[in-house]
């Protein structure tokens, strides 16, 4: 048996294994924040799958939104949510040039609880425009946007897609409802949409799509799927499988790898350990393995996902803890064929990138940040991670600024400092150590909470983060603040023996970037 002390030798691959897209990384903002409605707050309670509590609408035009916000594109920005289902559209125009294929009822008197006027319509889109983003929305699939037999209805959808393709918004896609297979516990058993139902809801809806807005796709059906149980009220077999999606149109779904405690329905509690077992991380893989393999080829997006179900855990979704599961979430999804990963959120409750008061970033932005910043779009084959153990995990994709470099994430999910051996591709295991042909390192980045792994404070290299190295990344008093762009960083790394791989020191619960020349 290997001593628990040994290194981890990193053997690379230089073969490419998929492509994703520059926005891979994309972000939510919630419906409910949107709108002011029942969004998770202080209070612990929870009623129809929301809290308890309303919240104030979010301020589109805060300076420290949009300066952060910016730093993250280019990503497609998700407006969803629970409360989506629940929205109505006043948007007036007068200029409809089609005719809807059911009743469009007035939003004033179909029930709804909450009603989106134009004014807020163009608040959205000016965001958007502003930091460089594309939206994606949740139009209403809810009670009341359905007849008495349980039909979609597309009046209330018709008037917003009709009028955001005539103004040219950039609205690169509509996704119909939000979590539908989880209709029987938000608006009670009798509000259940089977999956026959919501297959030819969603025919109706890819049609409507494509005759108002060709330029956009559609997307659906938002499946809520859990860690242990699945797919409840399954909805995604029977749609892939139906004809009713177009080649064009995008199968969605929802993830959240545990629950917090804010919520009484769980497969899997939040705690500060839970997702720090290799095969708790790993099921993510085996959902995103079955939904690609039901998609017959059709792009998949991962439309929501956050640290805990619920709002986030205090204490763990706001911490340097969440950025382990983030990122490597974020490799092993790219490895799967998910073509966005869309994170839970940009800003609002315990797992928002950016604190809901002060606008602020927690330590999930700043993963967040040199994701976008370091790993490119060329996914390469997965490194073999050799070691005593599993707690080490390995990412691999082309170089954001060159992509005749490569970019290596690693996380170390131990409670000990890790030394680590990058090994050049070619390298064999039998070969030995001294022997095989180092990986050079061009770029560390080495992340790690400076008061342990639920540390809202991070250290990059030693140094505290602080807001420059979003605002001022290029800026060279930044680089060098940050020990970038070559040398050693204090800590950090250390020379392995002649000749042989160039050893990284890697603090417990941390995570590292690699730039190899």
């Amino acid at each position: 048996m290997k001593r628990s002390d040994e290194p981890y030798e990193i053997f690379l691959s230089d073969t490419p294994a998929a492509t994703i897209p520059w926005d891979y990384l994309s972000l939510t903002i919630d419906s409910s924040l949107v709108v002011g409605g029942h969004w998770w707050s202080d209070a612990h309670g929870l009623s129809r799958g929301v809290a308890t509590e309303t919240v104030p609408s979010l301020d589109f035009r805060n300076l420290r939104l949009l300066a952060f916000a910016a730093q993250l594109a280019p990503a497609m920005l998700r407006v969803g949510g629970t409360e989506a289902d629940r929205i109505g559209y006043r948007i007036k125009t007068g200029h409809s040039t089609e005719k809807c294929e059911e009743p469009a009822v007035a939003p004033e008197s179909a029930g709804h609880e909450f009603v989106m006027k134009k004014r807020l319509w163009k608040e959205i889109i000016g965001f958007v425009r502003a930091v460089d983003y594309k939206l994606l929305f949740v139009v209403s699939a809810g009670p009341a946007d359905r007849d008495a037999e349980g039909r979609w209805l597309a009046g209330n959808a018709h008037r917003l897609i009709e009028y955001s393709a005539r103004k040219g918004f950039p609205v690169r896609a509509w996704e119909l409802g939000n979590e539908v297979n989880g209709y029987p516990f938000v608006h009670g058993f009798r509000n259940r949409v089977s999956a026959r139902r919501y297959t030819e809801d969603f025919r109706l809806f890819s049609n409507l799509v494509l005759s108002l807005h060709p330029g956009a796709r559609a997307v659906g059906p938002a499946s809520s799927v859990w860690p242990l149980f699945g797919e409840p009220n399954p909805i995604i077999p029977t749609l892939a499988r139906s004809g009713a999606m177009l080649p064009t149109d995008v199968l969605s779904w929802h993830y959240y790898p545990q629950q917090s405690r804010r919520g009484r329905i769980a497969d899997r509690r939040a705690s500060a350990l839970t997702l720090m077992r290799p095969s708790r991380l790993d099921s993510a893989r085996i959902r995103a393995r079955r939904i690609v393999r039901a998609a017959g080829g059709r792009e998949v997006w991962m439309t929501e996902t956050g640290h805990a179900l619920y709002g986030g855990e205090p204490g763990l979704s706001d911490t340097h803890c969440s950025s382990l599961w983030w990122l490597d979430q974020l490799g092993l999804l790219a490895q799967e064929g998910i073509q966005r990963v869309f994170r839970q959120a940009l800003i609002g409750s315990d797992y928002g990138l950016l604190d809901q008061d002060s606008f602020l970033p927690r330590p999930d932005y700043y993963a967040s940040l040199l994701w976008k910043r370091l790993m490119g779009t060329t996914v390469i084959a997965a490194p073999r991670v050799a070691g005593p153990d599993r707690l080490v995990r390995a990412y691999l994709h082309s170089f954001a600024e060159d992509p005749r470099k490569s970019c290596l994430l690693l996380i170390n999910l131990r409670g000990r400092p890790t030394r680590i051996w990058p090994v050049a591709p070619g390298a064999t295991p039998p070969q030995p150590a001294a022997a095989r042909p180092s990986a050079r390192i061009a770029e560390r980045y080495v992340i790690q909470g400076m008061d342990g792994l639920c540390s809202d404070r991070i250290a990059l290299n030693g140094v505290e983060v602080g807001e420059d190295l979003a605002l001022e990344w290029g800026k060279k008093r930044t680089r060098r603040k940050y020990g970038l762009g070559g040398g050693r960083p204090a800590g950090g790394a250390a020379a392995g023996g002649a000749g042989g791989p160039e050893a990284l020191e890697m603090p417990p619960y941390s995570y590292a970037f690699l730039v190899l020349a």
